[in-house]
């Protein structure tokens, strides 16, 4: 092609920018789909896609967090490997959007390891969504991870919480606040977050 380097990176990040707005639905239509394929392309085309790929990651359903968590061992044993293909998600994703769905619902004892997995992420991430039937998991699996990085026999007393998390969306399907008697009194994780929204899923029929 005899396109400058710098209209070709143009066209390669718009291409892979991920559509969230459009009028098919994600099952018939993967939003994920173009910057997907064109990782395939070459080595240095997937270094120029992933960053917008990953910058809004959609986990709709309780599958798409075990598949996401699965992209990070592969990623984690990339790096062990010293592979080329190691790329640090860490390093761009801005927004996580994590959803329930009825049909695929895994229980918690399952789901439990997955959500682990994606604590480093979680805790990068500068904006998150979550449903309200993840809340606990999520609150307990990343307090979790920030205890066992702390040294018991030193007290270094109080501190912020080592995330990046300036936001917060919880989803719900109820105006009741019984959503939150489950969290455990005291979390460092949401005290750490200076801005937090509890959105209702409310019926169609709801005069609210």
């Amino acid at each position: 092609s005899n396109l400058p380097l710098e209209i070709l990176l143009m066209i390669l990040e718009d291409a892979a920018e991920p559509m969230f707005s459009q009028k098919e639905k994600y099952d018939d239509k993967n939003p994920y789909a173009t910057a997907l394929s064109l990782c395939l392309v070459s080595q240095l085309v997937r270094r120029i896609t992933l960053p917008k790929l990953l910058h809004t990651i959609l986990l709709r359903r309780s599958h798409s967090v075990g598949m996401f968590a699965n992209a990070l061992r592969i990623q984690k044993a990339y790096a062990v490997e010293k592979s080329d293909l190691f790329f640090d998600y860490t390093s761009v994703v801005q927004r996580i959007w994590i959803g329930n769905s009825l049909e695929y619902q895994l229980q918690d004892s399952e789901l439990a390891p997955e959500i682990s997995v994606l604590v480093p992420v979680l805790l990068a991430a500068p904006a998150l969504a979550i449903d309200c039937c993840y809340l606990q998991l999520v609150i307990q699996s990343v307090e979790d991870a920030s205890t066992s990085c702390e040294n018991p026999n030193v007290d270094n007393g109080p501190s912020f919480f080592p995330g990046k998390t300036q936001s917060l969306m919880i989803m719900g399907h109820t105006t009741s606040s019984r959503i939150f008697q489950t969290v455990q009194k005291g979390s460092g994780f949401l005290a750490s977050i200076p801005h937090l929204t509890y959105l209702i899923d409310l019926p169609f029929d709801s005069d609210t």
